[in-house]
């Protein structure tokens, strides 16, 4: 009941906005930041519980992975990254098998709802990796745990 109200008072505010000219200017609504926010919350609220979980953990996750590869400076420190680390990317895993089974407009609202995040914690984690691998020694005894870690993109 008060969702409904609170979609009633959003909806009421926007066509204020519109009626009064304030967005005539912007080029209509599918070039105005304000369609942004409101695709955004509207994918959010479409999706599932199991979906937003998901990318929420994929994100804090991949995240939590990539703040540790840069924080990375010595091979005993790798080696001790390494061991310590497989519980995470078991449910980085998890969470990239139940993205990467979404399909039609459940996809389209993921993608909307969370993928710039999930693009930026890709490239950290890239660039990361890439980082610490440039080292032949860090490479050999990160390359089995770093393999295993599943990348959902569009």
């Amino acid at each position: 009941m008060e969702r409904k109200s609170s979609r009633r008072r959003i909806l009421c505010v926007v066509s204020v906005i519109s009626f009064s000219g304030v967005l005539a200017p912007m080029g209509g609504c599918e070039n105005s930041p304000l369609r942004g926010i409101l695709q955004s919350r509207t994918a959010m609220d479409l999706l599932s519980p199991l979906v937003k979980d998901a990318a929420n953990a994929y994100i804090s996750d991949l995240m939590a992975l990539s703040q540790r590869l840069d924080n990375l400076d010595s091979l005993q420190g790798v080696m001790e990254f390494v061991s310590e680390i497989q519980p995470t990317i078991d449910t980085l895993n998890t969470a990239y098998k139940t993205l990467a089974n979404t399909t039609g407009d459940e996809r389209r609202w993921l993608l909307e709802a969370f993928g710039p995040k999930i693009d930026s914690v890709n490239s950290a984690f890239i660039s990361g990796s890439d980082g610490v691998t440039e080292n032949w020694a860090w490479n050999k005894v990160l390359e089995k745990a770093l393999d295993q870690v599943q990348l959902f993109e569009e």
